[in-house]
């Protein structure tokens, strides 16, 4: 019986490949055919008509084919759906595609490596659940693997609850595992407006029977009003949750920045009392920096754009880094780190020997200082990434860190017109300036002890005005090995006809004739745009 069987469905794959082939070949025949019936339409249908019954047989012809688009476009659509059911056969093929060869386990680990979907990010968009779309192996590995839906997207915009469903859906899939919550609050509703009460009763009533699972939670809102946000962390203190790994919350850009109350856990199991994030991350949000919450971070990121910035005490910024000795990310963007009445509060460096990335491009003077001191990272296999602003004024300071710091990678800010370095670190290998006039050499104005030869085998200009004696005396200064000119302009000024003077192939060309070992690029895309010592948040 099994033999007919698999006899039957040999001659019946046969018998169909091979009506197959014979419609392939009249399909090729037919498409070259009407090619070249098209183009002999074409032009006989476009030479100059010189009597009226010429007019006419060309105006009719063309009422005719009109008549057939219309088909023509469905029997296109056709084809493309039949090509596409093609592909997806062929990739049933082990000899064809071979990842399919690999057992289900293997494929499960290399579907864990992959990146995180997330419906709000627009760089996702179209890519949502695609692993499970491939054919029906890689669905079903898929469906067996809880944590590739661990990440729910939830917004209080949706009337017909597509999102929630979708949500639900996925958390279905998760199959209990610690989930990652990502709440969004648009700037206005399906209906315009904010989120109404009934709307946000929705989402924390949809919410509550899976926060205790939630162990990582982000927070997005787009109004002015935090009342979403609040509500979630309402419902997060009366409820409870596992232990948070990362936290996020942005709020809007306002006269004030708000002040959140983390749940305390009092009264509950350590289980869920260990509110005690590896990532944190606050735009425009005031917290008590002192609390357990603020221990034992990897990453910190902290970002102030509301007319009154956000307030953080020096001494309050070194306890939170002795507390966090694994700290690897910090990030704060225009933060008030400043002394208040405890003026003579002494504050000592802390050594963070995982630190890897410190962005401190858009502070003030004062709180640049400040934090500046408080940095001390000894060690050279972390390959620190920095991001400061230049004043003149903190010369001394930047040297002190310096000596204190191995740095690898270094981003410079400067308010100043023309571009002057009083001194950079030793054993830098990359070197990135940004929006600086470099007409004026020499740049790097170290003291005679620090002037031994450098070697910064990267150094990139973005959006610098350069000359060609400037950069010239730059590689000579630097030692550079290679030099990339992003988006950078040999005249600050625009010519008569309006166009700006970009650096061309002719200055490059020059640069090498006179460095013939260097390597040199010029690019109108800033290649060094998503490092991560120039960003705050990786969105």
């Amino acid at each position: 019986m099994i033999q007919q069987s698999s006899t039957s469905m040999v001659e019946e794959v046969r018998s169909s490949v091979d009506e197959w082939k014979a419609a392939r070949a009249l399909l090729s025949t037919a498409v070259q055919s009407y090619l070249s019936a098209c183009n002999s339409l074409a032009a006989a249908c476009t030479r100059p008509a010189r009597t009226l019954s010429e007019c006419d047989t060309v105006e009719n012809t063309l009422v005719l084919v009109d008549a057939e688009l219309d088909a023509m476009s469905s029997e296109i659509q056709s084809l493309g759906a039949s090509q596409l059911s093609m592909s997806t056969l062929r990739n049933r093929s082990s000899r064809l595609t071979r990842i399919n060869v690999l057992p289900p386990e293997i494929l499960r680990h290399i579907f864990r490596l992959s990146t995180t979907e997330c419906v709000r990010d627009a760089r996702a968009k179209g890519c949502y659940n695609a692993l499970s779309r491939v054919d029906m192996y890689w669905r079903q590995v898929s469906l067996d693997t809880p944590e590739l839906w661990t990440h729910i997207d939830v917004s209080p915009t949706t009337a017909t609850r597509s999102l929630y469903e979708l949500s639900r859906t996925l958390l279905e899939r998760s199959k209990g595992e610690p989930v990652h919550l990502h709440v969004y609050e648009p700037q206005q509703t399906l209906f315009g407006g904010i989120t109404s009460e009934g709307e946000v009763y929705q989402l924390t009533k949809f919410l509550s029977p899976y926060i205790p699972r939630v162990v990582g939670i982000n927070l997005e809102t787009e109004t002015q009003s935090a009342r979403l946000v609040h509500s979630v962390m309402r419902l997060w203190s009366k409820i409870g949750t596992a232990k948070i790994t990362d936290f996020s919350a942005k709020l809007l850009p306002s006269q004030f920045c708000d002040h959140l109350s983390i749940p305390s856990g009092c009264g509950l199991p350590e289980v869920i009392s260990s509110t005690r994030p590896r990532t944190l991350h606050l735009k425009d949000i005031q917290i008590d920096w002192e609390s357990s919450f603020c221990r034992n971070l990897f990453d910190f990121r902290l970002q102030s754009c509301g007319d009154f910035g956000i307030d953080l005490a020096p001494k309050s910024l070194e306890k939170m880094l002795l507390k966090s000795p694994k700290l690897s990310v910090l990030k704060l963007h225009e933060v008030a780190v400043t002394k208040g009445r405890l003026l003579d509060e002494e504050i000592s460096p802390v050594t963070l020997e995982s630190l890897r990335v410190l962005n401190l491009v858009k502070l003030d003077l004062e709180p640049l200082q400040l934090v500046l001191s408080l940095i001390h990272q000894p060690n050279p296999l972390a390959r620190l990434s920095v991001g400061l602003t230049f004043y003149d004024e903190l010369t001394d300071e930047y040297r002190a860190f310096f000596s204190r710091c191995h740095v690898s990678t270094l981003y410079l800010e400067s308010p100043a017109e023309h571009l002057s370095l009083p001194c950079l670190p030793s054993g830098l290998s990359h070197l990135i300036i940004f929006q600086s006039d470099l007409s004026q050499p020499p740049f790097i104005h170290a003291p005679l002890a620090d002037s031994q030869p450098r070697a910064i085998v990267y150094v990139t200009l973005v959006s610098c005005v350069v000359t060609l004696e400037g950069l010239v005396s730059l590689v000579a200064e630097t030692g550079a090995q290679v030099l990339n000119l992003d988006c950078c302009l040999t005249d600050r000024l625009m010519d008569l006809e309006g166009t700006v003077n970009k650096v061309c192939d002719e200055t490059r060309s020059e640069l090498v004739e006179v460095y013939p070992d260097l390597v040199c690029s010029v690019s109108d895309v800033d290649t060094t745009a998503g490092m991560a010592c120039r960003t705050i948040f990786d969105d």
